[in-house]
């Protein structure tokens, strides 16, 4: 009876952690460049329930069937589709058409992003909303003023001349980017950055977010389900313990 209070509990908790990520999803459901999260779950592992105080299988271990102990978080992940470009007319917006992310310098080292709703700064550099330098082939790229141009290939020109290349990069495995806030990431586990390929900047445009809200509230219908159904089985067997307790009580 007490298993039943545990697996509930695990399911009640498992969906929990569903709900905050399904929530932190529509609340970036408008941030530039943003990219949605997902978790997936497992059940524990199964063990084998025996048979036992039978005086006729004294002895032996008579295998009544497999019980779990609920379920759990197994792994947390982000899906890096591209969002729909969406037209602003502003020379400071850039956005990424394929594979790939704009490398920025940041106080804790070069980290990656796909929002390109940049600035230029009271120096004339290209930066983030946030104020980090938006890299090059070269290093930080001065424009001077948001009077530039950037082509397809990402190379940019400013006051009529050359004033350097973006440096987009790409990782074999997106699954050791990890986010670190500010529509930042930062590669973990080995990832390494490389040169990226078959990309297109667009520039004047930037990059909505990857959140379906139609989709994401389904999926918060659905959790909110799930977890009412392990609450009513958690306070029915709480109950069914408190009467045999009760009961126990009574034969004395």
């Amino acid at each position: 009876m007490l298993r039943g209070l545990y697996t509930a509990a695990t399911g009640m908790a498992t969906q929990r952690s569903r709900m905050d990520v399904v929530t932190n999803n529509i609340v970036n459901a408008q941030t530039t460049g943003f990219k949605k999260d997902d978790v997936m779950s497992s059940s524990f592992e199964k063990v084998m329930l025996d048979e036992t105080g039978d005086p006729n299988v004294l002895g032996t271990a008579n295998e009544v069937g497999p019980y779990s102990f609920g379920t759990y978080v197994n792994q947390a992940y982000t899906d890096f589709s591209d969002g729909s470009p969406e037209q602003t007319d502003r020379n400071c917006d850039l956005a990424i058409s394929g594979d790939g992310f704009f490398a920025v310098q940041t106080p804790q080292g070069e980290r990656y992003t796909r929002a390109g709703n940049f600035e230029v700064d009271s120096q004339g550099y290209l930066v983030t909303s946030d104020g980090y330098s938006v890299l090059g082939g070269d290093g930080p790229i001065k424009v001077g003023s948001e009077d530039f141009s950037v082509d397809s290939e990402g190379n940019v020109t400013a006051g009529g001349s050359r004033a350097g290349t973006l440096r987009i990069v790409s990782f074999a495995d997106t699954g050791t980017l990890r986010k670190q806030g500010d529509n930042l990431y930062y590669a973990n586990g080995g990832g390494t950055p490389a040169a990226a390929k078959g990309y297109q900047i667009l520039q004047g445009y930037q990059e909505s977010s990857n959140v379906d809200i139609a989709d994401e509230m389904v999926d918060m219908m659905t959790i909110y389900r799930a977890y009412e159904a392990n609450q009513k089985v958690l306070s029915m067997t709480d109950e069914t313990l408190g009467l045999a307790v009760n009961n126990l009580g009574s034969l004395r």
